[in-house]
């Protein structure tokens, strides 16, 4: 399942806009791309506001794999790009793939969804790998 999260804003953990309702559908998915909007004062306040709605809606949203997408870097000078790369390095943490891109030019987008889709196989072997686990068990004479 994929689910776009425009609407999702501060306090939709406390039923904010449609708040609770629309992260119940974000549960289903297995992997969370976040993009961050590059011309956006503090892209790491940005960040931690939406990870903060996440964590205090529960029912493990922030324990999902997550890849965060530096988006809109043609609006902004290169300079600025690495700048707020950096920021938001740090704010996602180093076990956390940041990457560039421009959904309206497509740079960066290609390595965004191979992110995606390699994350979305990861979670699936360890489905996988966890059924196989338990049927053992559950299988003992």
């Amino acid at each position: 399942m994929l689910a776009d999260l425009p609407g999702l804003i501060e306090r939709a953990s406390e039923g904010a806009g449609i708040g609770t309702r629309f992260l119940g559908h974000v549960e289903r998915c297995a992997v969370i791309l976040h993009l961050v909007d590059s011309t956006l004062d503090d892209v790491a306040v940005a960040y931690r506001t939406i990870r903060e709605e996440l964590a205090l809606y529960g029912h493990g949203l922030s324990a999902k794999p997550e890849i965060v997408g530096l988006n809109k870097i043609d609006a902004i000078d290169s300079e600025a790009v690495n700048a707020k790369y950096r920021e938001l390095r740090k704010a996602a943490g180093v076990d956390t793939p940041v990457l560039p891109l421009a959904g309206a030019t497509g740079a960066g987008v290609p390595e965004v969804l191979e992110a995606v889709l390699a994350a979305i196989s990861g979670t699936r072997e360890q489905k996988e790998e966890a059924a196989v686990v338990t049927t053992t068990f559950a299988h003992t004479p």
